[in-house]
């Protein structure tokens, strides 16, 4: 196991007041982030409660992308600064433990982006993915871990 960086500390001191609450903990291995449950857990419990107000909101994934980057634009002066902080980059910060985005075929070039389109479903997922409009990379943070649920309000 690997110490988790510094992001990850940072984001994790933010959750409590936030209101976030989860049985689950946090790890680092070089290969990767991945959370693990020390405790018994039974049918029907909860593993990650996130009040509405701790989460950023929108009507579509585009406009949820947009949010993001305006967010992340605005540095520690934004609400979401842990998180943001906590997010993938495109390139990885191994010192921050931050991996990277690029493994994701909408940032593959060349040849290994020949070796995997076929014309089919994957064309289209990048041809959807090409939107200059967008910050690539909120959007790709945003495909990745987007949740969507219906709220009553």
């Amino acid at each position: 196991m690997v110490a988790i960086g510094r992001a990850a500390s940072t984001f994790l001191s933010w959750t409590t007041p936030q209101g976030i609450q989860t049985p689950l903990e946090l790890s680092q291995r070089p290969e990767g982030r991945f959370t693990i449950c020390k405790r018994d857990i039974s049918p029907g419990d909860d593993l990650l409660s996130i009040p509405l107000s701790s989460c950023l909101k929108s009507d579509s994934l585009e406009n949820l992308a947009e949010k993001l980057a305006h967010e992340k634009n605005r540095g520690s002066k934004s609400k979401f600064a842990p998180y943001i902080e906590f997010l993938p980059t495109l390139e990885g910060d191994e010192a921050s433990g931050r991996p990277a985005l690029s493994h994701l075929p909408r940032f593959w070039k060349g040849k290994r982006l020949d070796l995997v389109l076929d014309g089919g479903q994957l064309d289209a997922r990048m041809r959807r993915d090409e939107r200059p409009d967008i910050d690539q990379w909120a959007l790709a943070c945003v495909d990745s871990r987007a949740l969507i649920c219906k709220t009553d309000a």
